[in-house]
């Protein structure tokens, strides 16, 4: 046993990496969360996998924001496998070039996707590129604007998305969110002056499982780590709110 109670690392069976994975992108149960973080915080070795984890996302989501244009001569290949496989079945895909996949993304891959697929693969092996068409470049481009993923208003959650939803808020910003009324401000600051970091990083109003409640986020033990609380009674002018539910989530970007 450490000083502190908690057991050693010879004491504990390791997590495998699909839980600590999990862990990391809050795909867990809030039992099973709190039970796994505190276990990584007293096992050296799962600590060691979870930082691993967390620099490979990190690194992946820092490779995802650049973009790598596809070689031509990978797409001329691909474009001359596309025409040879139009003209044997230009009855039933009707598509005749790597242009018009271009135009008609959605419509067309699907049934192309078996023919040029392992033209794709052997291509981004070989010249280790993620290839994409224009439509799709612009799809994710906006999904990794901070702007489009801003709670506004009085958010509908369930239990299950609080943690998800709060990672994405926060880790899109650099300041605290702190939405609401003046009412729900002052109730979620009140609640935090009990707590053992005061820091308030968001408020936010929604309906949780239909009920109307105020999601507050607190700065937690580390600059990754914000303790996430649901209250009641905040809406309505209280001083104090109730918690009904609490999580812990872990910024990747911190």
């Amino acid at each position: 046993m450490t000083d502190s109670g908690l057991p050693t690392s010879e004491h504990l069976e390791h997590l495998d990496t699909d839980t600590i994975a999990d862990l990391l992108e809050n795909l867990l149960p809030a039992t099973e969360a709190h039970s796994a973080r505190e276990h990584v915080k007293a096992c050296p070795d799962c600590q060691l996998t979870y930082d691993a984890l967390l620099e490979l996302s990190e690194d992946l989501a820092d490779e995802g924001r650049a973009d790598i244009p596809m070689p031509v001569d990978v797409a001329e290949h691909l474009d001359a496998v596309i025409r040879a496989e139009a003209v044997m079945r230009a009855s039933t895909v009707g598509v005749h070039s790597l242009a018009q996949i271009r135009e008609e993304p959605h419509r067309h891959m699907p049934k192309l996707f078996g023919a040029a697929a392992a033209v794709v693969l052997i291509a981004a092996i070989g010249v280790g590129v993620v290839m994409a068409t224009k439509d799709r470049a612009g799809e994710n481009a906006a999904n990794t604007n901070p702007t489009a993923i801003q709670p506004t208003g009085v958010v509908s959650l369930s239990t299950a998305q609080i943690a998800p939803q709060v990672q994405k808020w926060l880790e899109s910003s650099s300041t605290p969110l702190l939405n609401g009324s003046a009412a729900e401000l002052t109730c979620a600051r009140n609640f935090a002056s009990a707590r053992p970091n005061p820091q308030v990083r968001l408020v936010q109003p929604a309906k949780v499982d239909g009920t109307r409640a105020t999601v507050i986020g607190l700065q937690g033990g580390s600059p990754r780590d914000i303790e996430v609380y649901v209250l009641t009674g905040c809406d309505g002018g209280g001083s104090a709110g109730t918690s009904i539910y609490d999580t812990t989530v872990t910024l990747r970007n911190r």
